[in-house]
């Protein structure tokens, strides 16, 4: 089986199937080097990151700095090559989803409905194939006391107009794409050079790895840090990814 590594991550690891890197344990020490760890039983990869910020509106989970938009994330990691963990995402069985859409309302509204407020298009969330995502971290007090504690990472984020956190789904798997600025420019993978790898509001076109599937998605002023249980800005999470294996039809 042929594992679909992007060139500059296979240039680095010279990774192109198993028969050339020998044992597939070999796979994963190479993303464990790029900070990337899978574990193929669990299909889980986990990686290290750290508290973005607690007080400014959001539009991404995760992203990579200092390139990604921090300033709106809740999540930042460094050093992390983001074709690693795409590469790493489809090791363990993530296969492309579809970006989120607007889409018309059928049957279509009247002009007087229109003018009373009804829509004429409706938001579609990401489907497809995708993750669970978790964030871990351990907090000490002055006594050296050390507590840990696990969420979710939609209850790490908050939709302040409806009062509710983000919600529980799978993130889905988009893949990113590789991008030219201009005709002369290099190809390049646009979730390394652009550095936003998660999202929480959708995007076209989907330059991230994973978009969120909350039907809101549409509404990016929403979406705000849940303060209350959140540790300090800066803080190192363990983000792991985990792969839903949905049953395959009969």
């Amino acid at each position: 089986m042929k594992y679909l590594l992007t060139t500059s991550f296979l240039a680095v690891t010279a990774l192109v199937a198993p028969s050339a890197a020998q044992s597939q344990q070999e796979l994963i020490d190479a993303f464990a080097e790029q900070g990337v760890h899978v574990d193929i039983e669990k299909s889980q990869i986990t990686i290290a990151s750290f508290l973005c910020q607690l007080r400014e509106p959001l539009e991404y989970l995760l992203v990579l700095q200092p390139q990604g938009k921090d300033h709106e994330s809740l999540l930042y990691i460094e050093k992390l090559n983001a074709e690693a963990l795409n590469a790493a995402m489809l090791m363990v069985g993530a296969e492309k989803g579809e970006n989120g859409k607007m889409v018309p309302v059928h049957p279509a509204p009247t002009e007087e409905e229109v003018q009373q407020g009804a829509p004429t298009h409706v938001y579609q969330p990401p489907s497809g194939n995708g993750f669970l995502l978790y964030a871990e971290w351990d907090i000490t007090d002055d006594q050296g006391n050390s507590e840990h504690y696990k969420y979710r990472v939609e209850d790490l984020v908050l939709n302040v107009q409806e009062e509710r956190t983000y919600q529980r789904g799978e993130w889905v798997y988009l893949g990113s794409r590789f991008i030219r600025p201009h005709k002369d420019a290099k190809e390049f993978f646009a979730a390394q050079g652009v550095g936003n790898l998660v999202s929480l509001v959708n995007f076209e076109p989907a330059n991230h790895l994973l978009g969120g599937a909350d039907p809101r998605g549409a509404n990016q002023s929403i979406w705000y840090p849940n303060i209350f249980m959140l540790p300090p800005i800066d803080h190192p999470i363990a983000l792991t990814f985990e792969l839903v294996r949905h049953p395959k039809p009969q």
